[in-house]
């Protein structure tokens, strides 16, 4: 009697901890099952909710809005909730929302098996849908909000989100585990804080450096490209797909890591034959995302480069952050006049974010956060005669130093090239199938670390792992998202130069 008591409570702590992470739970429209060209819309919206749930195959970057099934949301658009007070910026902000939710779609229907597609009445690939979808948006749409008290409303619904599971936190005992992990924290910082530089690496290295493909080196205006692009009714910056491969291309870093074998190499995520996840290092890449930060008042332009490692090596059998896939992102924030603000490293677990703030920027004397932020120093650079370099530690990939190097091409180095990061969201799984490097809850399946089995009591979800873009927690104490369009002003002030 009593071990089936332990058991069961056992049981249903096991639950609460692991079943309480986010994922993009379906979402219905009222008009369900009326018989309504708006009934009709709702109910398409259910049954590929349903074939994607049965299949296993939801996409977690983005978060869901009740009763509005043709409509996500990310953190950057969700900021605009409280701000927006007329009519055409609403139309506008309701615009990016559903193309969002289509985008994710799409991903999904391409990620379906063939019976999920039989289903739905969709041929392969989902031909044919996104017609559908769009229309049935646009009639969802017209009638949710046909009246500004409908659109109030829906604005006071539009939450920030937050990935931190506070189910862990309570049964953790956070407030006490919480003193625990922030010392350690302070000591990992402390030995940063000694290590980093801005020089290159001692001559011991055994070095590898990645330079980046590019069609033309010659340096564009990022200003030009930034003061000519269009905005939309928010503010939020249009750019064409030349103009942005043009700034990826000219603010690319030359990464540089310290090899001792192949987990070091860069490679390019792909699912094996037996369907496990692995990286090519055969075919070294630089993912490509484009992002936007808001900072007194403006948005500015983010590029973020991210690199995959076959692993991150164990040193032994107790080693709880070892373990397979590896990956570390690489941000540059411009200013509104084409100049960088700001860099920022980060791995893909969401673990070890570093600024480097240029000479624009200063900390603030104070800081909301409950876990301080790593500022290192960015060293002064031209990017029109030099490119930044991220020096990378052998095993570990942790950023050793951050340097500039001039942009003549080395014939020593490795060409990499670039992909649009969302080509991970559906990757050749097998012969008839596409499948997310990511699953459901975001997570690279098979990179999870023994250090979760520590660190759930800080609130993030397998701590360790690699993730999804727009699902990494960035603290273990306190709270902080990597993709938080307010991060820079939380933590820096303007610097007046003039």
């Amino acid at each position: 009697m009593i071990l089936n008591r332990i058991l069961n409570t056992l049981l249903v702590l096991f639950l609460i901890l692991t079943g309480c992470a986010y994922t993009p739970q379906a979402v219905r429209s009222p008009y369900l099952r009326q018989d309504t060209p708006a009934g009709q819309c709702a109910d398409l919206f259910a049954a590929l909710d349903q074939e994607v749930k049965q299949a296993g195959v939801r996409d977690p970057a983005e978060f869901r809005l009740k009763n509005h099934p043709y409509l996500r949301t990310n953190r950057f658009l969700a900021s605009f909730a409280a701000q927006i007070d007329d009519e055409p910026a609403f139309d506008d902000w309701i615009k990016r929302l559903q193309h969002l939710d289509q985008k994710v779609r799409f991903f999904e229907i391409a990620n379906l098996p063939p019976k999920s597609l039989s289903n739905l009445h969709l041929k392969s690939g989902g031909t044919g849908i996104r017609k559908k979808i769009s229309q049935c948006g646009d009639i969802l749409k017209a009638i949710d909000f046909e009246d500004a008290d409908q659109r109030r409303k829906f604005k006071a619904a539009v939450k920030p989100f937050d990935d931190y599971l506070l189910s862990r936190r309570i049964l953790g005992l956070y407030p006490i585990t919480s003193m625990f992990v922030a010392s350690g924290i302070y000591r990992y910082q402390s030995e940063v804080y000694k290590t980093f530089s801005n020089q290159p690496p001692p001559p011991g290295w055994q070095k590898l450096r990645y330079v980046p493909a590019v069609s033309n080196d010659s340096p564009p205006s990022a200003f030009d490209i930034l003061k000519e692009a269009g905005r939309d009714a928010i503010g939020i910056p249009e750019y064409s797909s030349k103009d942005l491969k043009m700034m990826f291309e000219y603010f690319a870093p030359i990464w540089e890591v310290q090899t001792e074998g192949n987990f070091d190499r860069i490679g390019t995520p792909f699912w094996t034959a037996d369907k496990h996840p692995a990286i090519d290092t055969n075919r070294p890449l630089s993912f490509l995302r484009h992002s936007f930060a808001r900072f007194k008042g403006k948005i500015l332009s983010q590029l973020n480069y991210v690199v995959w490692f076959p692993a991150r090596p164990k040193e032994g059998a107790f080693d709880i952050y070892g373990g397979l896939i590896d990956g570390l992102i690489y941000r540059v924030t411009l200013d509104s006049d084409g100049q960088v603000l700001l860099y920022e490293t980060v791995h893909s677990c969401g673990c070890y974010h570093k600024f480097y703030p240029t000479d624009r920027l200063q900390v603030l004397k104070k800081i909301d956060y409950a876990e301080k932020p790593l500022v290192l120093k960015a060293p002064a650079a031209e990017p029109d005669s030099v490119r930044m370099v991220v020096a990378l530690e052998t095993r570990t990939h942790y950023v050793k130093s951050l340097y500039t190097l001039p942009r003549e091409r080395e014939t020593a180095a490795v060409s990499y090239a670039f992909a649009d990061y969302d080509q991970l969201r559906s990757l050749k799984y097998s012969e008839h199938e596409q499948r997310s490097f990511f699953r459901e809850d975001s997570i690279v399946p098979g990179s999870e670390r023994l250090e979760r089995y520590l660190l759930w009591p800080t609130g993030v979800l397998s701590p360790g792992a690699m993730r999804q873009w727009g699902r990494h927690s960035v603290a273990f104490v306190g709270q902080r998202h990597f993709d938080d369009p307010n991060l820079i002003e939380k933590i820096f002030q303007r610097v007046d130069l003039h």
